[in-house]
This record gives structure tokens, sequence and C-alpha cells, in this order.
């Protein structure tokens, strides 16, 4: 699919053009409007057209509608309370759209009349030039009102109206169709034999988006978020266990206390970790034997390979060497060999948890898979030497002893999987292994006596996790 940038946009005034994209147009018109602002000064030409644009299309939609409103709400768009359909490329689109609404404490605008040249241009003085420090919700909908134009903004629409089992089912709903987006993209990137630079590029760009998705989704709900890492794949190894790798890290990023933007790049960080496995063997990667001593060099070259890989990108950020630092020494264990080594950055022994976290819970030909607190009871065994004991004490915190996914057995002998750490939340299953009643065992008279394998009963616990309700 072509990806659409600002001058592909095709937006024309008059009867030339605008009017095709129905409802999605308005989201259209407000993206290239705030973007050329960001680019240009307010008396620049290149200003002129997607102003222009902006004043036909409220004229044309306020004449028919009574108004022109574009309202973000649990990430999705809505121009004058319909919501938007949006293809891959158009939700890239949103989220500059999420973002630049959010650094503004705002959910959206109405214009309330047709916007005049003068109107555009007050506006985004008071939205875009006027100094940071101006640029909060409150001064900004005092100085819009003072300004006396027929546009305002709104707050932010939160759905408190609905339940919490509702708002959980949904965020549950939003976590995994992210995760799957970035699954493919990881595939695509893993799987590209001919992969160059603008090729790398574009898929980091597309990662990033859902990277930022997933964050914005924990700092929401971070038990419903690390639901999702429950999710394995035995024939498509190498893009679950850099995803998983990634949320995992999120989780404990923010149990760490990181800000939003670090978030984001100890995420990107954690997806990339292991990309030079992409020019392994898959028979090696795949072999049940144990690996000769030129196999297991092969495979033990993944992290210099990574390296190789991400410094073909054309700029290096301090989020670019973040990916780099982290390929390169995350598999360095947390006690330096020597007093003056220096131990691994702190992406590094994070992203060292969540990956050996995922590969040890996770079926590989050559072993089973560990049981989640079996687990973590073998990683705190290892705290201090291998991994950081602090961080490793904050990732039970934020997974809790028994994590999501977790297939146990209660006192009473029914059997459950566990849908949310804290407390823990369990959905207990019927004869046929679905999930029935969900409870909150901190509030039950029931407990947790045993966690269970659940290849021996044929289960999928993050089906089981997907398909269970919640508690209310």
């Amino acid at each position: 699919m072509k990806r659409i940038t600002i001058d592909e946009l095709a937006l024309h005034s008059g009867d030339s053009g605008t009017g095709q994209l129905g409802p999605n147009e308005v989201m259209y018109v407000w993206f290239q409007l705030f973007k050329t602002a960001q680019i240009h000064a307010i008396d620049n030409q290149a200003l002129n057209r997607p102003i222009q644009a902006m004043c036909d299309l409220s004229a044309r939609i306020v004449s028919q509608e009574g108004r022109m409103s574009l309202q973000s709400r649990d990430r999705a768009l809505f121009v004058n309370g319909q919501k938007l359909k949006l293809s891959d490329d158009e939700y890239e689109l949103a989220f500059d759209v999420f973002d630049f609404f959010e650094q503004r404490g705002m959910g959206g605008f109405v214009a309330d009349g047709a916007l005049s040249d003068a109107d555009v241009r007050t506006m985004l003085a008071i939205l875009i030039y006027a100094p940071q420090a101006e640029r909060t919700f409150a001064k900004i909908d005092a100085a819009l009102r003072s300004a006396s134009i027929p546009f305002r903004i709104n707050k932010v629409i939160t759905g408190a109206t609905r339940s919490e089992a509702e708002l959980v089912m949904e965020r549950r709903s939003s976590v995994f169709t992210a995760y799957a987006k970035l699954v493919v993209l990881l595939q695509e990137l893993m799987n590209d034999e001919k992969l160059n630079a603008s090729r790398h590029a574009f898929l980091l760009k597309k990662i990033a988006r859902v990277v930022h998705a997933l964050v914005d989704l924990c700092i929401e709900d971070d038990q419903t978020f690390v639901t999702v890492a429950c999710v394995k794949s035995v024939d498509v190894y190498e893009p679950h266990h850099a995803a998983n790798s990634a949320v995992l890290a999120i989780a404990l990023g923010k149990k760490v206390g990181m800000r939003k933007r670090d978030l984001a790049d100890l995420g990107l960080a954690a997806a990339f970790h292991d990309v030079g496995m992409r020019s392994c063997p898959t028979e090696i990667v795949e072999k049940r034997e144990p690996l000769d001593a030129n196999e297991r060099a092969l495979v033990d070259q993944h992290t210099i390979a990574s390296v190789e890989l991400l410094l073909r990108e054309r700029k290096y950020t301090k989020a670019t060497l973040s990916r780099i630092v982290v390929a390169f020494e995350h598999h360095r264990p947390n006690t330096p060999p020597t007093p003056s080594a220096r131990r691994p950055d702190l992406f590094s022994r994070i992203v060292e948890i969540a990956a050996i976290y995922d590969a040890l819970t996770t079926y590989r030909p050559w072993r089973k898979a560990y049981r989640p607190d079996q687990t973590l009871t073998i990683m705190l065994r290892d705290g201090g030497k291998k991994f950081d004991p602090a961080l490793m004490r904050l990732f039970v915190g934020a997974l809790g002893m028994h994590p999501v996914g977790t297939l146990v057995k209660l006192d009473s002998g029914e059997g459950a999987v566990v849908v949310r750490g804290r407390g823990p939340i369990v959905a207990l299953l019927d004869r046929e292994g679905h999930p029935a009643k969900t409870i909150d065992l901190g509030d039950d008279r029931r407990s947790i006596v045993s966690s269970e394998d659940p290849v021996r009963f044929r289960l999928q616990p993050s089906g089981l996790v997907a398909a269970s309700a919640v508690a209310e």
C-alpha cells in the first residue's frame, strides 16, 4: 500500500477534490494543517493551501450539519459523532492526531461556524506558535474564547459511563490488535531477504508507531496490557519473541518509573534486540540436538549481526544508540567480570529479563516450555549474577507470582487460568476447558494450590485469556 505523505493528501479547495473522502477528510485536512504549521512560520506561503482547505471544509460541513467536530476517544477518531474507519496508513496518520491532542490535554475540537483565513491563523497562533508553557488545555481554551472565533477545544472523553469490565475488554482488544500488528511487521523485518536502508527505515517507522500505541495502553492499564505477553508461537518464534520482549520490557520500564518517551525507546530496543537472528539459518535455530562448535559460534554472533543491521539507520539519535547498545550487550551478566568493568546499560538489563522470561516460557524444539511461576522462581534464584535483583523484584511485582496465562489448580479442585496477575483474578474452566466465571481470589475463599502444564491438558493459555470475561 502506498504510504501517505503531507504532499500526497490531494486536498484542494472548491469542487476540485474535496468531498471524496467522506468524514475522513476532516482528519486529513486537520493533519495537513497542523503538520505544515509545525514546520513553517505563520506567514509562510506553504500554509496558504492547508488554511484554505480548512476554511472550505468548515464552510461546507457547517452549512450541511451545523458544526464540524473532530474528537479522539479510546484511540479512535469521531467526526460529528461518527467513528472513522481507518486503513493501516490512515491509522498511522491518526497517531499524530492523537499525539497532538494529548500534548495539549484536549480530546478534540468543534467549529461552530465557517472559519475564515484570519480565524484559522488565530487558532494556529494559540495551538502551535504559542510558547510551550501556554499550550495547556486551560490556557488554550481561555485564549480561544477571548479570540471570539467559531472554534473551541473540548476535553478528553474517557467513556466513564461504561462499566469497568467493558473498558477492560475494550483495552484488551486494543492490546491484542496492536500486538498482532507488531508481530506482522517484525516478521516482515525478519523475512525480508533484501532489507536495504530504505526498507529498514520504513519498517522501523511503522514498528515505532505500534510500540508508541502499546506504551499508551500500558500507561492506561498495565495489568490488561501484560495479558498479551502470554501469546506464544511454536512456528513463528522470532517475531513473537521480539514482540513479547517489547511488551514485558515496557511493563517493567513503567514499574521503574520511566517517562513515556523512554518507554517507547525501551520498547523499540526490545523489539530489535535479536534482529541479527534473521541471518542465522532456520535449521540451526530450530535444531533439536545440541549445537556443534561452529553452529554455536554462528548463533553467538547474532549480537554483532544485530548491531551491523542497526548501524544502517540514517540518523544516530539517542533512541538509535539505545537500540544498538541493547542489541550488543543484553546477554552480558549483571555482575561485571572485574571491579573496573561497567555494568550493562539499564535498558539492556531490562530487556535481558524480559527476553529470558519469554524464551523460557515458550516451547522450543530442544526443550519444553517452563511454567510462568516456575520461570520466575528460576530467574529470582539467578538474581544478582545474571539479572539485576532490584529489577527482578519489580518484574515480579509487574506480573505477579502467578503471571497472566498461568494454568492453576485451586484448593476446591477447580481448574482456572490467571487473567490478571494482581489478586490474582482467574477464569474458572468448565469441563470442556472453556473459560467460565471470573473471580478475584483476593476476595474469594478459594486459593491456588499448584500451577499446571497447559500442554498436558491440550490448552492454549493465550486463547483462554482472550476469551475470558472480566470480573466486575
